[in-house]
């Protein structure tokens, strides 16, 4: 779930383009979202209230039931991906000529206002006139509020930082080798693994990004043992490598795991494993095959590479088998990513 203080802080230390619009940004937010209490922030990363838009790359569409009923609204992955995504959003051509009324947060929230953001266009009558003067009105009267908030969140020391060495690395397993390469299982429909594993990187990078942490993405790629060794020596100087992958059987079989050297694996190794298991088995609704007795002990080429430099901890991350019908498969990909990324923090804040 997302936190109505981590909101803040990530607004107050985002670049955008017009600064001074980023208390109208915060005063809609706390608005829409009741100071972070909605569900649609909560579970959404969405305090704008923004319906989902195909034009916002940063979001997927989710169905929610707001006050006015069911509709299609945006979910972001992030905080950082929502305060892209309303600019983006403001950015549409319903909302034109925004720039040339941004001098003040009240020439902008006046704008937008009867451009479109409450209610529609303007129509012309007395009562929607009405109905936008009150919106109007109670943004204005949170900018106070949200100046407030803002200069909290600058003024607030930033916290020392969870990790000790490089950060981490995150793998995308069957990445393209320079001289072969193969995509890894094939899943239901035909979806391939590579594909899932980037999509999870990506997400699981977008988290550890928004918390400051360092990560880096390797898509370098094996199919021998020789291969997959030298990619895990790339670990060298990381707090945490993780190498990315879904799980292929039977079409039946359904569940999260996280493996660990069989022979070289230690007991930092083994924790992170069953953090990362039960965060994506929590995430996703399927089994949690580690702690339900799967053993985390593997021969793995990759993870044996890095557990030969002096990284802190490696593991591989099984999130699911595609050869299994689900839902979306992209959605699943990303929501595993973010729970690898969840798993990682709370394992660098219990050992920083």
């Amino acid at each position: 779930m997302f936190n109505w203080n981590d909101f803040v802080q990530v607004l107050a230390r985002t670049n955008i383009e017009f600064e001074h619009l980023k208390v109208a940004q915060l005063a809609q937010a706390i608005l829409e979202s009741g100071w972070g209490k909605s569900k649609l922030f909560k579970l959404h990363a969405n305090p704008f209230g923004m319906k989902y838009r195909q034009e916002i790359h940063t979001a997927l569409p989710v169905k929610y039931e707001a006050h006015d009923g069911i509709d299609i609204y945006c979910n972001f992955a992030t905080l950082a991906s929502a305060i892209k995504g309303y600019w983006i959003f403001i950015d549409r051509p319903v909302y034109s000529g925004w720039r040339n009324n941004s001098a003040t947060p009240e020439d902008f929230i006046r704008f937008i206002a009867f451009a479109g953001y409450i209610d529609g266009p303007f129509d012309g009558t007395q009562a929607d006139i009405v109905r936008k003067e009150k919106y109007i009105n109670k943004v204005l009267k949170l900018i106070p509020d949200a100046r407030k908030l803002l200069e909290k969140a600058d003024s607030s020391p930033i916290e020392k930082p969870i990790w000790k060495k490089k950060g981490v690395m995150l793998e995308v397993g069957h990445g393209k080798n320079p001289k072969t390469w193969e995509p890894g299982a094939v899943g239901f429909n035909g979806v391939r693994e590579h594909d899932l594993n980037q999509i999870a990187a990506s997400s699981a990078k977008n988290v550890l990004d928004e918390a400051g942490v360092p990560c880096v993405i390797t898509d370098f790629g094996g199919v021998n043992n020789s291969g997959l060794y030298d990619i895990g020596k790339t670990a060298a100087n990381y707090d945490v490598f993780c190498s990315i992958h879904h799980n292929s059987f039977n079409r039946e079989a359904q569940g999260a795991e996280v493996l660990v050297h069989h022979t070289k694996g230690d007991a930092e190794d083994l924790e992170l494993s069953s953090l990362m298991s039960a965060e994506i088995a929590k995430e996703l609704g399927i089994s949690d095959r580690i702690a339900n007795g799967r053993n985390p002990r593997q021969n793995l080429g990759v993870l044996s590479g890095a557990e030969d430099t002096n990284v802190r901890v490696s593991v591989l991350a099984e999130l699911y088998f595609i050869d299994v019908e689900v839902s979306n498969t992209k959605d699943w990909s990303t929501r595993g990513g973010e729970a690898i990324a969840r798993a990682i923090l709370k394992w660098l804040r219990q050992t920083s």
